[in-house]
C-alpha cells in the first residue's frame, strides 16, 4: 500500500500527488539558516567536545592498553582513533615519536616462531595499514607509509591446493622484510616476502614490490621497477650517510 502511494506521488497522477511531490522535493532541498553568531560557537563547541573525548580515550585507555601489549615502546607514541588490531603471538617493538592509525592490523602466522615487528623512530603508519609477520618485518626510522598498505613476509597460504585444506603457511615460504630509513611508501602498495627496500627510496602508489629496491630509488608498477635515481634530489642526506 505504501509502495503504491509512493509510486503515485512520483508519477504525479493526481492533484494531491503533484502537491505531495512538490512538498517532498522542497523538503529534500531544505537548508536551515545558519547565522554565524549562533552556529560558529556551536561548531567550535562541537569540535572541542569531540576532540577532547578523543584525547581522553586515547591517553587514558587505548594507548596504554596498546603499549602494554607491545614488547617495547619509545616515548611520544601517538595512536589515533583507538588501538590497532593485534592478533597472534607477534612481538612489537616501537621507537620514539611514532604516529599510527588505530584502523590498522598487526598479525602473526601460526607457522612463525617468535615473529617480530620492528618500527623505528619518527615513523608514520597510515590508516588501514596491515602487516603480517611470520619471522621478521623491520621498518626503519623516518619512514612514511600511506593508507591501505599491506606488508607481509609470507604468502598467507601454501601454493599447493591440498595443503591449503589442512595447514597454513609453509615455514620455508616465510622470508623477512626490511624497509630502510627515510622510505616513503605510497597508498595501496603491497610489499611481498623477502623484500628489502633501501633507505631513501620511494614506492609509487599502487605498486607491488616483489624484489629488492636499491637505496634512493623511485620504483613504481606491478611488479615495481626502478624508474629514477633519487640521489641527486637528496644531497644532504647522502652526504650525511
Amino acid at each position: 500500500m505504501i509502495q503504491n502511494l509512493i509510486l503515485r506521488v512520483k508519477r504525479r497522477e493526481t492533484p494531491f500527488a503533484r502537491l505531495a511531490y512538490r512538498v517532498a522535493k522542497r523538503a529534500r532541498t531544505f537548508e536551515m539558516p545558519a547565522p554565524r553568531a549562533i552556529f560558529l560557537p556551536v561548531w567550535y563547541a562541537h569540535h572541542a567536545i569531540v576532540n577532547g573525548w578523543r584525547w581522553i580515550t586515547r591517553a587514558f585507555y587505548f594507548q596504554p592498553m596498546f603499549r602494554a601489549r607491545c614488547e617495547r615502546v619509545g616515548k611520544n607514541l601517538h595512536v589515533d582513533l583507538g588501538a590497532p588490531y593485534v592478533y597472534g603471538d607477534i612481538r612489537i617493538r616501537i621507537g620514539d615519536n611514532v604516529r599510527m592509525s588505530a584502523v590498522s592490523s598487526f598479525v602473526s602466522t601460526s607457522a612463525g616462531q617468535a615473529p617480530l615487528l620492528e618500527i623505528g623512530s619518527d615513523t608514520y603508519l597510515g590508516g588501514r595499514f596491515v602487516v603480517s609477520v611470520g619471522s621478521r618485518v623491520s621498518i626503519g626510522s623516518h619512514v612514511l607509509i600511506s593508507d591501505s598498505v599491506v606488508i607481509s613476509d609470507n604468502p598467507g597460504h601454501p601454493l599447493d591446493a591440498m595443503k591449503r585444506r589442512t595447514q597454513g603457511v609453509d615455514r620455508d615460504q616465510i622470508k623477512p622484510i626490511t624497509i630502510g630509513d627515510d622510505v616513503w611508501i605510497g597508498r595501496d602498495c603491497k610489499i611481498m616476502p623477502g623484500v628489502t627496500i633501501g633507505e631513501g627510496s620511494v614506492i609509487g602508489t599502487g605498486s607491488v614490490v616483489t624484489k629488492d629496491i636499491p637505496p634512493y630509488s623511485l620504483a613504481i608498477g606491478t611488479p615495481a621497477k626502478v624508474v629514477r635515481d633519487l640521489r641527486p634530489a637528496v644531497p644532504s642526506i647522502v652526504a650525511a650517510a
